[in-house]
């Protein structure tokens, strides 16, 4: 008999547990901050760990099910809490979790994605653009730059407020954006993301002195920095392999119809 899971409601029980291997946890262990801690819920059995994390204004809910020490039982865990998961939320998991959650709920979608993180110290210099900082007045042409290619990145306005989303213009107009998609101050740990460049202007180097930009900021305020690529982004990759990030773990993220 399969014993019940747990409601873990002592958060530093969970950041011991993902303290292990803080690159691959960097979205939890920011996720048990008290932005999202307020709006979300833990379960654990063992060493499987699942979480619904609850994302600020009204952004929706994500799942947090990654896993480097029970994968395997992971995937159990998140088919069997697959009724406590809302339609449209976006789960992150262990490779393999679009297929075990299809055996229950409707999946829309399923890609593999590679976490990259920056071994200390990350101090990256722009190489020719200079990139100026973002804020919350900036959401409308932080939007229109979106549309120009939908998916292909993903930010919420609260994620201006981390203080590091900076952007580089040319003739006025933004051209190439990056951020983060959590900083965590108490965790010292932050997840770059929203990186993003116009169409038109791709192979120019934007990539590279946005993300510099970023961990500029970072620097000296957290002591683990990652992102993520999607698998098919070969470009990317080896963008951020050439900044010096290290590929350090695969996943999966799916969306729940």
């Amino acid at each position: 008999m399969t014993t019940p899971p747990r409601v873990v409601i002592d958060r530093d029980e969970l950041v011991a547990f993902f303290d292990d291997d803080r690159p691959a946890h960097l979205y939890a262990l920011a996720d048990l901050d008290d932005l999202f801690w307020v709006h979300s819920r833990w379960w654990r059995r063992g060493d499987a760990v699942v979480g619904l994390v609850g994302l600020p204004e009204d952004g929706g809910n994500a799942v947090y099910a990654v896993s480097t020490r029970a994968p395997a039982a992971t995937l159990d865990l998140l088919a069997e809490l697959s009724p406590e998961i809302p339609t449209g939320t976006l789960v992150t998991g262990p490779i393999g979790c679009g297929n075990a959650l299809a055996a229950v709920r409707d999946v829309e979608w399923h890609r593999r994605y590679h976490r990259f993180f920056h071994p200390a110290p990350f101090t990256l210099t722009p190489r020719r653009w200079e990139p100026e900082p973002l804020d919350r007045s900036h959401v409308a042409e932080l939007d229109e730059l979106h549309a120009l290619d939908p998916g292909a990145a993903f930010y919420l306005p609260a994620m201006l407020d981390t203080g590091v989303f900076v952007g580089v213009r040319e003739h006025g107009r933004l051209i190439a954006v990056a951020g983060a998609h959590v900083v965590s101050d108490r965790q010292r740990v932050a997840a770059i993301g929203g990186v993003l460049t116009h169409p038109e202007h791709r192979r120019r180097g934007l990539g590279f002195d946005v993300t510099a930009g970023v961990c500029a900021r970072l620097e000296g305020r957290v002591d683990n920095v990652g992102l993520n690529s999607a698998d098919r982004n070969t470009a990317a990759r080896a963008l951020y392999t050439g900044m010096g990030f290290r590929e350090h773990i695969a996943y999966e993220e799916c969306g729940l119809a």
